[in-house]
């Protein structure tokens, strides 16, 4: 394809960047499965193991703001394809064995690439009209998840037959494809244009954050990922704990730790399951009413799940997941849709990821010392309570007429 040609149509457009960033995603979600089981074949401490995984998340809290302008300067086409190269380099980087040093650089590259990816999905979603962006942003993660969900199955699959490099390479192989699928992109005219400011990225931080609006916002997603990553960090101990020897299932083998992997890969999986659904309800019903809507079914679940015990705790939580996916899908297209407005779209939407990014890293921190002082439980419901009272805030933020405009 002619990258000069008449653009695709916007759903055609997040199609292929989701892809795109689906394939390059298949390195970090490999590692998420297998560097724990892996660490001491590789010489690395298994509590260094920790630092390993959320290395990228650290690093985004810098590079977020740092590609937003790189693609404001530049336009989309040169640093998308440069990050899908990065993100090969780190992968091929997974399977070297050179020790722990060389990882955390891979990790680190990881992290600012991810942030040229996520900055390229998200310029990719502005194509689309207002009355579609929750469609197309439900559509964008559906694609990413996938490459994750690809990645888990096949890598670990090879990783069983022929070890740990076997499984790297075989990832590695299949995420080259995301450097010709991302010379392929026909990026729309307008998403090209250069910016002209002048402004120091401070400046437009001052900017991302001067409308009460944006900042609102900035507040909701944060504290949504910040409450994703106690959940995820703690699910597993949670059921435990709850369950004991409770093995309902247990003559098909069931017990704990698969009902703990089923719930959390219901949420990666809801993602391309659910999300271009709840897309499509949140352009249809409004995304104002839908977030209010979501967070409403998310306390629900959630009182259920820190209330009962037995199989009725599972479909809570199963509830809780799905309603998060929702949460995560229409904050996204509201921080897209918000950017637009900006004077500068793309340094708020790196101050929305970073604040985003944030709130997940904090997650498990949280998690592990207060949560172990309290209790998960009434950790789960506080963060929750707190969550309802910013969707709200945001939802409403002049009252039921302003809600009622969108």
């Amino acid at each position: 394809m002619n990258p000069s040609s008449p653009p695709p149509n916007p759903q055609r457009l997040v199609f292929i960047v989701g892809l795109t960033i689906g394939l390059s995603i298949l390195g970090d979600s490999f590692l998420y499965g297998n560097l724990p089981v892996e660490a001491e074949n590789l010489g690395i401490a298994l509590p260094l193991v920790g630092v390993l995984l959320s290395a990228n998340r650290l690093v985004r809290l810098i590079s977020n703001t740092w590609a937003s302008s790189v693609f404001e300067k530049f336009g989309p086409r040169r640093p998308f394809i440069a990050s899908t190269v990065l993100a090969l380099i780190t992968t091929a980087l997974y399977g070297v064995g050179w020790g722990f040093a060389v990882f955390l650089l891979a990790r680190m590259g990881w992290g600012i690439a991810w942030s040229a990816l996520r900055q390229g999905g998200y310029q990719a979603v502005w194509a689309g009209g207002t009355t579609v962006k929750g469609k197309l942003m439900g559509l964008l993660w559906g694609m990413i998840r996938l490459g994750s969900a690809f990645s888990v199955v096949m890598g670990g699959y090879l990783r069983d037959l022929w070890g740990y490099r076997a499984g790297v390479l075989g990832v590695m192989s299949v995420s080259a494809l995301a450097i010709p699928v991302a010379f392929s992109i026909r990026w729309p005219a307008e998403a090209q244009r250069i910016s002209s400011s002048r402004q120091s990225l401070w400046q437009g931080w001052r900017e991302a954050l001067k409308t009460e609006r944006g900042r609102r916002l900035l507040l909701a997603g944060s504290i949504h990922t910040l409450f994703e990553g106690v959940l995820i960090a703690t699910a597993s101990l949670f059921l435990a704990r709850r369950l004991g020897n409770f093995d309902f299932l247990s003559g098909l083998g069931i017990r704990i730790g698969t009902i703990a992997g089923l719930l959390l890969a219901l949420r990666w999986t809801s993602d391309i399951l659910f999300a271009p659904g709840i897309g499509w309800m949140a352009d249809r019903l409004g995304q104002l009413r839908s977030l209010v809507v979501l967070v409403c079914v998310l306390l629900v679940s959630l009182l259920g799940a820190v209330s009962i015990s037995g199989p009725l705790l599972v479909l809570f939580l199963a509830f809780l997941f799905v309603s998060s996916a929702g949460l995560n899908v229409t904050l996204n297209a509201q921080a897209n849709a918000l950017s637009t407005q900006m004077e500068r779209p793309h340094i708020y939407l790196g101050v929305y990821a970073t604040a985003v990014d944030g709130g997940a890293a904090v997650g498990p921190l949280l998690a592990y010392s207060i949560g172990t002082l309290t209790g998960f439980a009434v950790l789960y419901l506080v963060i929750g309570g707190v969550l309802t009272l910013a969707i709200f805030q945001y939802g409403w933020p002049g009252g039921n007429r302003r809600l009622a405009s969108h």
